[in-house]
């Protein structure tokens, strides 16, 4: 299988206006599309139920067109034909977190779309944010021989502690067993907030599957406990918040992000040296 499980380490780290810092270990699945149903099949841990250890469902992602009944993969090539002007017809893999224990939260989910050859194509981005519930998503169009270094505006307000007229630097990488991927926030020219996430990959089988559930028995519940421990804590340190701003239909808008080649040549080291 293509299809894997996940575990590793999130680091989140603040620079201004106060210093905040935490890091977490995290499981994830990496689901290649076209193997759902083999994937239902290898463990009673993992199922569509939505009160299973692991569920597993296409509704959860992209709503506003998979619960109109439209599948999963075409919902993301829709997506990516509306903002590139076609779709890549190859493999589309996904790293999230499902839903645990009937709780279902994912501040970000990566599709990494894939051209029939074999060559990663784009990345979509889909956003949640918290406490509003709301959905967003940046496409991020991968050149041929590019590497995975992008720049866009900041469009969809995420926390109430940043605001939203930032830029993100995100970086990919995709590698073998291993996934790394790096966003900062960057305002006037400083980096205001860095989250770096490092997962190592691991076949999805039913041994697999136990020791996910045994090692992050309520995933979706210790992330969103995280945010709100971590919300606490910066209340304390008495920093700003930010009025919510809510996107335009508040639901599944989208932006495309361009290549920053001056950004990737500035800091090789950070997006192509992992």
């Amino acid at each position: 299988m293509n299809s894997s499980v996940c575990r590793g380490w999130i680091d989140h780290r603040r620079h201004t206006p106060r210093i905040h810092a935490f890091r977490y270990r995290i499981g994830m699945l990496y689901v290649d599309l076209a193997e759902q149903e083999h994937m239902l099949g290898l463990s009673r841990l993992l199922r569509p139920w939505s009160w299973a250890p692991l569920c597993w469902r296409e509704r959860d992602y992209l709503p506003s067109r998979t619960r109109l009944g439209v599948p999963l993969v075409d919902a993301v090539r829709q997506i990516l034909n509306e903002a590139l002007g076609a779709a890549p017809q190859g493999a589309i893999h996904l790293l999230t977190q499902p839903r645990s224990w009937g709780l279902s939260f994912n501040p970000v989910s990566f599709y990494f779309c894939h051209e029939a050859n074999g060559r990663l194509a784009a990345i979509l981005c889909e956003v949640r944010n918290t406490p509003w519930r709301e959905r967003y998503h940046y496409v991020l169009p991968v050149p041929p021989g590019e590497s995975c270094a992008f720049r866009v505006a900041k469009a969809f307000h995420v926390s109430p502690f940043l605001p939203r007229d930032m830029d993100y630097h995100m970086g990919f990488l995709v590698q073998d067993t291993h996934i790394r991927i790096r966003m900062e926030n960057w305002r006037d020219g400083h980096k205001v907030f860095e989250a770096d996430l490092a997962l190592k990959r691991h076949p999805l089988d039913a041994s697999s599957l136990r020791r996910h559930v045994l090692a992050f028995p309520w995933m979706s519940l210790r992330t969103v406990s995280a945010i709100y421990w971590q919300a606490l804590r910066l209340l304390f340190k008495r920093t700003p918040l930010y009025a919510h701003q809510a996107s335009e239909d508040g639901l599944s808008l989208g932006q495309t992000a361009h290549k920053d080649p001056n950004h990737a040549r500035t800091d090789p080291e950070r997006y192509q040296g992992w």
